[in-house]
């Protein structure tokens, strides 16, 4: 039994170290750039780890939270792997960190990865400890997936957005050696959160019409072969911040397909399941998710840069809104949804 470094664990560490570490002779890592990418197994981590496999190049080592059950698959493949669980409570160990971050040329961080997810104070925290390590271990290139600052655009507070501004700024002001990328809507997130509820008798869609400008949208997990061009080119990519997108739709366009996917799943339920109310209506509501007015209403009115040539030169393949909804994952999600 072995550590990632090559080294034995302490007699009294086995158990710990058992679930944690594949070995990679001492030799062979040393010929490879060691990649540590944080957040597994979340779909855009795990589609980082998947396309830097497909490098020689590159060695993987995949930081894992709180779920672990994935590890052994990702050992399969190659990827060595690490456990660094962060909770609201209890400190960061920098210690940890930079054993987590140890000879690696380069950094994929994704903040907030956490489930439940973690509040923005903790995320914050967390991403000003990645920030040092990846400045104290002189990582040679951090790629840094996150969104906009939508409190500095919009002066609209937006916790799920605005932590993760707070680290970007933080990682420019200590000047990074970094990529930004910023991603539009998910896909996957407008799924889950226009989902069908309960009303009354009816099963109600509530459809978001104010405002109604098209927006950008991407599916998270097709991220992987963008991130791994942007580590392999290195000097075209770093210092950029690049605006991802596979495309723009509006809300129209997804509850009327959303709604054609519903009809289709439960015919006997088609009737009554359509309601239109406003963002402020919307949000009035406690059943529903109170800060997603603010991230419509920022990415309809405020349009921010994304630039769909760059995103699908460096990812051909990514998936556009149509192909989304023609998933199987798609449909069995809105299934379960309605059952």
């Amino acid at each position: 039994m072995t550590t990632g470094d090559g080294g034995p664990p302490p007699e009294d560490q086995t158990e710990q170290f058992s679930h944690c570490y594949v070995y990679l002779p001492e030799e062979e890592r040393k010929m490879k750039k060691t990649i540590v990418v944080w957040g597994l197994p979340g779909p855009q981590s795990t589609s980082v780890c998947n396309a830097l496999l497909g490098n020689p190049q590159f060695h993987v080592r995949g930081v894992f939270g709180k779920d672990i059950v994935s590890i052994p698959q990702f050992q399969q493949k190659g990827v060595e792997t690490e456990i660094m669980e962060i909770s609201d409570k209890g400190p960061i160990s920098m210690v940890k960190l930079k054993h987590i971050f140890r000879d690696a040329y380069g950094a994929f961080i994704i903040s907030n990865d956490a489930d439940p997810p973690l509040n923005m104070r903790r995320e914050m925290e967390t991403g000003q400890k990645l920030a040092e390590v990846c400045q104290r271990m002189s990582i040679k290139h951090v790629v840094y997936s996150t969104v906009d600052y939508v409190y500095r655009i919009t002066g609209q507070r937006c916790s799920k957005y605005d932590g993760k501004g707070e680290i970007e700024y933080g990682m420019k002001e200590m000047q990074l050696p970094l990529t930004v990328l910023k991603l539009p809507l998910s896909l996957d997130y407008l799924l889950t959160t226009f989902q069908p509820a309960k009303h009354g008798k009816d099963r109600v869609f509530y459809n978001t019409v104010e405002p109604d400008q098209d927006f950008d949208v991407m599916k998270y997990s097709d991220i992987g072969p963008i991130v791994k061009q942007v580590f392999e080119r290195p000097n075209v990519f770093l210092g950029k911040t690049i605006g991802l997108t596979a495309g723009r739709i509006s809300l129209n366009d997804f509850v009327s397909s959303y709604s054609d996917k519903i009809v289709d799943a439960l015919p006997d339920k088609a009737e009554g399941c359509y309601e239109k109310v406003t963002l402020r209506e919307y949000q009035k509501d406690k059943r529903n998710n109170r800060e997603l007015p603010a991230i419509l209403e920022f990415h309809c009115c405020y349009a921010p840069l994304r630039d769909i040539r760059t995103s699908l030169a460096l990812n051909p393949n990514l998936t556009s809104f149509r192909d989304f909804m023609q998933l199987d994952s798609s449909t069995q999600r809105i299934r379960t949804s309605m059952a």
